[in-house]
């Protein structure tokens, strides 16, 4: 994490100044006032470039615009790609609901629109053979539970919330093809993060489908497709889209959980919201030097 100071200049000034030495590479960037509190988190293909159009504002357009003179301090983050920076963002979006983000929680309706509904994967079998998926706002007492999954929902615009979302229902488009049911799509997976779905599991996928969902392996996207072989010649390139679609959910969803449990040393398979929201301030915080 890199920065730069301001503290003796005030709002633009300081973003001039962040401008000039900031990288020309992908990544986020922070404002924090004189007290050092995060008022907003951005992201930008070039750093730089981006700073750069915040310092040369004319004329305010934004809630932001309108308060730049509260920047005392801009720091930065470089990414590894735009994707990453793009993620990264929407993590501490929602991590620091910062005020001149807006409500992150309006911002994406349904499962988001409060914390108590940022869902976990729960997975049941409801009979010999069947098994149901549905996100629950809490952990219940039956059935195997994965996440939590800020991301996942109905509503999500960002890329990450995209990803995991629409890959969500892809994921279990695939199961469906491979269990051999029917003939037609059921309506209720042509939609992004069904509130539930129920489908036979095809033979000897648990521990593959634990993986999956746990973040440990993604193996069991390209079994499927091969398990749905038998389905029609004309479904076979929706299927393969499908298989990139789920793997983007195992990315955006169950890997990124694991990993962010594994960097900080977390045992518990299961995250509830507000021990994920503490882990990516702790990642944030300890790159400002600030105190958790």
């Amino acid at each position: 994490m890199n920065e730069a100071n301001g503290w003796g200049e005030v709002g633009l000034g300081v973003l001039r100044t962040a401008a000039t030495e900031a990288p020309r590479h992908p990544g986020v960037y922070l404002f924090l006032d004189e007290s050092g509190e995060i008022l907003y988190v951005g992201k930008a293909t070039s750093i730089r470039r981006r700073l750069s159009q915040h310092a040369a504002t004319k004329v305010p357009m934004s809630r932001l615009d309108q308060r730049y003179d509260l920047v005392r301090r801009v720091v930065w983050e470089p990414a590894a790609d735009e994707r990453a920076a793009f993620w990264r963002e929407e993590e501490l979006i929602f991590a620091l609901r910062p005020p001149f983000n807006g409500d992150p929680d309006q911002r994406s309706p349904g499962l988001r629109s409060r914390d108590a509904l940022v869902p976990y994967v729960v997975v049941t079998e409801t009979a010999e053979g069947t098994l149901g998926f549905t996100l629950e706002p809490v952990v219940p007492k039956g059935g195997r539970a994965y996440g939590c999954f800020p991301h996942l929902g109905k509503g999500m615009g960002s890329r990450l919330g995209v990803t995991c979302s629409d890959g969500y229902t892809s994921f279990l488009r695939l199961l469906w093809a491979a269990s051999g049911e029917g003939v037609r799509v059921p309506a209720s997976i042509t939609r992004s993060a069904p509130m539930s779905f129920t489908v036979a599991a095809p033979a000897g996928i648990r521990d593959d489908l634990h993986r999956f969902l746990s973040g440990t392996s993604s193996r069991l996207a390209d079994g499927l497709l091969q398990a749905a072989a038998h389905r029609p010649a004309y479904m076979q390139p929706a299927l393969r889209r499908d298989r990139e679609a789920a793997l983007g959910f195992f990315a955006a969803g169950p890997k990124l959980v694991r990993e962010r449990r594994l960097r900080h040393g977390v045992r518990a398979r299961v995250l509830d919201v507000g021990t994920y929201r503490r882990l990516v301030r702790t990642e944030i915080n300890s790159a400002l030097g600030l105190a958790h």
